[in-house]
């Protein structure tokens, strides 16, 4: 038998899966903006709950992106066939990174991270034969399907980011992260292996963004360097589950949200990018200040003040 909750959410994720098909342009490109955003705040908070904060993803979003688009542009492989090699160097880049890295901590693995994105963005430019280089490529608009379906495509990778972050937090990996995050070196003296575990966490994190960045470029049809390594990709992977509250299963799809929510209001109010950049500035300051675990811990914390009674949550589980 499926229990409430587990068939409320396959409703859920059917309808959400159905809604782009029934949808007007303007709303398929929120859904599309929304579904991308939770993917990398998903993809960032995994890293995140091992003590992997990084500043870079959008270096495994740039790699999804030009990994789906020379697929498909060089072989003419289709939509879902182009996004394997986009999830697989993902990966691939991912695991390197953290053998790479396997004894930075901190700060030190945060630019390390940052240091990637914009070596992939130095080279990018400068391989104009293979990528581009700074005029940038276009998708074969005959391979390209039709907006509804890519859109689809999107959701299914947000509803398949949730259901992965919500079987890790049920798995061993969930408690290795905890230890982890809370001292790498105490935890390796108890028996969890940081690198088998960095390893992991880290191809798993990256394949996600690169699925998202592989979809992408095929709803906008275009890349250059500036656009698939763009930080604007890596300072909302960050703001989305700060805002919505970071180590939870439901807060980075809360702060997806929220962030799509700022960034359409300042497009139509203030219509500049700098702006919006700003609004996501003041929006994390004040979160950081009167919602340290952010509004889904606020949520939750008004509802134990009011007479609740909900279950104690594991860090990192959906509370």
């Amino acid at each position: 038998m499926i229990d409430a909750r587990r068939a409320l959410g396959i409703a859920a994720s059917l309808l959400c899966l159905a809604l782009p098909f029934f949808s007007t342009a303007v709303v398929n490109d929120w859904i599309v903006s929304a579904a991308s955003l939770m993917i990398i705040a998903y993809s960032w908070n995994m890293a995140a709950n091992a003590g992997l904060i990084s500043l870079g993803h959008s270096a495994f979003w740039g790699l999804g992106s030009y990994a789906a688009i020379l697929t498909a542009n060089k072989l003419g492989a289709p939509m879902v066939v182009s996004l394997l090699p986009a999830v697989v160097v993902g990966a691939a880049v991912g695991a390197l990174l953290a053998v790479i890295t396997g004894r930075l901590r901190g700060i030190f693995f945060a630019i390390s991270t940052l240091a990637l994105s914009e070596g992939l963005r130095v080279l990018a430019v400068m391989t104009p034969g293979f990528t581009g280089g700074g005029e940038g490529m276009y998708m074969n608009p005959k391979l390209r399907p039709s907006p509804e379906f890519v859109a689809a495509v999107m959701v299914a990778g947000a509803i398949l980011s949730v259901w992965v972050c919500t079987a890790l937090a049920r798995t061993p990996w969930h408690f290795a992260f905890r230890a982890m995050r809370a001292n790498e070196p105490a935890a390796e003296m108890l028996g969890v292996q940081p690198v088998r575990f960095r390893v992991g966490v880290l191809a798993l994190s990256a394949a996600m963004a690169s699925f998202a960045g592989g979809v992408r470029i095929w709803y906008g049809g275009f890349v250059d360097p500036g656009i698939a390594f763009d930080l604007h990709i890596t300072i909302l992977a960050q703001i989305a589950p700060i805002l919505g509250g970071i180590h939870t299963l439901v807060g980075p799809a809360i702060g997806a949200l929220l962030g799509v929510v700022l960034s359409e209001v300042t497009r139509v109010w203030l219509g500049s990018k700098g702006f919006s950049l700003l609004v996501y500035g003041v929006a994390l300051v004040l979160a950081i200040l009167f919602l340290p675990n952010g509004v889904w811990g606020g949520l939750r914390a008004l509802w134990a003040k009011r007479g609740g009674t909900p279950r104690t949550p594991r860090d990192g589980d959906a509370r």
